[in-house]
């Protein structure tokens, strides 16, 4: 699992939903829910982070192309200061190298800022675009959650992955609480996209 999925993953250890009755302790109905479970296996999770993955390869080939242009730069300083340093030219076409070679570093120090300007900004990007992502998956589970919940006159219910802040378990034991984790996942999952058929290769 990637650290998107860990990221995302990260924001519904401690949900817990709760929905209180009036009714005595010992007639409680109490659900469970693998909230870990349920985000990986909700197909918008898998969706968003191809999209992540897609934007990082993205930058990454952006990053790339700055950096060809960088190195043609550095090699072309290089070429410029040998040439400045060769007895044989003369001092016109020497002074000429020198103010190339002046215009060439200036570029390369710019592009170098703006290749550092880039990947953080890029960065940056990614990681609201992962939270942006995130936020919106957790809400529309825990909706869904809350909804099966009141459909399934449910008193209680817990979240069987989270963790409590030492990263103990909420819950250490369950004699009679019912883990609907599967059915909120065929839920969510109703709508998801076909996948493509794969291509048969003639003989």
């Amino acid at each position: 699992m990637n650290a998107f999925r860990h990221t995302l993953l990260a924001a519904v250890l401690a949900g817990v939903s709760l929905f209180t009755g009036s009714t005595n302790a010992q007639d409680l109905k109490i659900g469970i829910v693998d909230m870990t479970r349920v985000f990986a296996e909700y197909y918008k999770t898998k969706d968003a982070e191809n999209q992540v993955n897609d934007g990082k390869a993205m930058a990454k080939k952006e990053l790339d192309e700055r950096n060809v242009r960088y190195k043609e730069l550095i090699e072309k300083y290089s070429e410029l200061v040998a040439a400045i340093k060769d007895p044989g030219i003369s001092e016109e076409l020497r002074a000429t190298k020198q103010k190339e070679a002046q215009d060439v570093a200036a570029e390369a120090r710019s592009l170098e800022r703006e290749k550092q300007e880039f990947a953080e900004r890029r960065q940056r990007q990614l990681l609201e675009q992962v939270d942006r992502m995130r936020k919106a998956i957790v809400e529309e589970i825990q909706e869904l959650v809350g909804q099966m919940s009141k459909v399934g006159n449910y008193d209680l219910v817990f979240d069987k992955s989270g963790l409590g802040t030492r990263g103990i378990p909420f819950l250490l034991h369950s004699k009679d609480a019912v883990d609907f984790s599967e059915d909120v996942i065929t839920k969510l999952n109703e709508n998801a996209p076909a996948t493509p058929a794969a291509a048969v290769t003639p003989e």
